[in-house]
């Protein structure tokens, strides 16, 4: 039995039964792709999310020498040592890493789980109406040329948007300091020659959290010089788990993911590859890793497709197992 893979990095609470899985009910990301098997032929069992927490451990710096405070000499103790709380030195990253797995180690259920995701017949079609009045609103607003700013999405996770300095009037898109300007297509895709735009489920759930973003990211091509942590970290791990379904080794994982600009924080990501192999095993049943897929944008009233646009994307993986195999840590090792 196929089962698509997908792969997700998050800082929240994943536990089974979490809001975080419960959210997933409501992600037409899962539609879309379970919708591209099938009308690409493919007899898929399910989507399994193979979901990895990230450690919140920060590293430990050296306490500045006017803050440090030493303890006074004892008959028991005649030389004078730092508190217990202070430091004379930076941590190491081979030591963040060795603390981030003991972290991850004490508690594996708070840093890995995977589910199987179900999608009902009532689930899908609703996904489906949403998808398609979404980029019903899509092609009104570029027929108006109308892109409205939402700033209840200025600041997410306690993170400003990298639009924020165009929309608040404080620099432009040609800031050669902020921005550059690439196509304006998916640059995570290969896409072939069309009369009709594509649409992602990203650039679908851009558009309905901020027209204005989606306008900028998407239509524009600009793109910020400052990519945040939660992204780059989030890119690394990808890039770690592809290389170990297509058979590769650690070694080569954390080539792949090396970034000599963010040394604790490749730190922390080896730690989370190490501690996922150790909970699943190496990946094995891969049929294809990375995979793009075009299909037609279906109108879920009359079943026409959509003149104007494609429905593109790319799944992480595909597996040929049964479902235990995806979800026991027992069976694939």
């Amino acid at each position: 039995m196929l089962y698509l893979i997908e792969t997700k990095s998050s800082s929240e609470d994943i536990a089974q039964g979490s809001v975080y899985w419960k959210r997933l009910a409501l992600d037409f990301q899962i539609s879309v792709y379970d919708r591209a098997a099938t009308q690409l032929g493919m007899d898929i069992g399910g989507i399994g999310y193979d979901v990895l927490g990230r450690p919140k451990c920060k590293p430990y710096m050296a306490t500045p020498p006017e803050l440090r405070k030493y303890t006074q000499p004892t008959k028991k103790e005649p030389v004078s040592r730092l508190y217990a709380n202070q430091r004379e030195r930076d941590e190491t990253p081979e030591e963040f890493e060795a603390r981030c797995l003991q972290a991850i180690v004490s508690e594996p259920d708070a840093y890995y789980q995977r589910g199987i995701i179900p999608r009902l017949m009532a689930e899908a079609a609703e996904a489906s109406a949403d998808i398609w009045a979404r980029t019903l609103a899509m092609r009104e607003a570029k027929r108006l040329n109308m892109y409205p700013r939402n700033p209840d999405n200025c600041v997410q996770w306690s993170r400003t948007c990298e639009f924020f300095p165009i929309c608040s009037g404080t620099a432009s898109a040609d800031n050669t300091m902020l921005f550059r300007i690439e196509s304006a297509e998916h640059e995570e895709l290969d896409l072939l020659e069309s009369d009709r735009a594509r649409v992602t489920q990203s650039s679908i759930r851009c558009f309905g959290a901020c027209q204005r973003k989606y306008k900028l990211r998407y239509l524009d091509g600009v793109r910020s010089l400052v990519t945040s942590e939660p992204l780059l970290s989030g890119t690394s791990i990808h890039k770690g788990v592809e290389i170990l379904r297509l058979g590769g080794t650690l070694e080569q994982a954390f080539e792949r993911m090396n970034d000599p600009l963010r040394v604790f924080s490749s730190a922390k990501e080896r730690a989370m590859i190490r501690g996922w192999v150790a909970r699943w095993g190496s990946p094995r049943g891969i049929v294809s890793a990375e995979q793009q897929f075009e299909i037609p944008l279906i109108n879920p009233a009359t079943g026409a497709a959509s003149r104007t646009f494609l429905l593109a994307g790319k799944w992480d993986a595909v597996a040929n197992c049964e479902e235990w195999e995806f979800l026991d840590p027992r069976r694939v090792a």
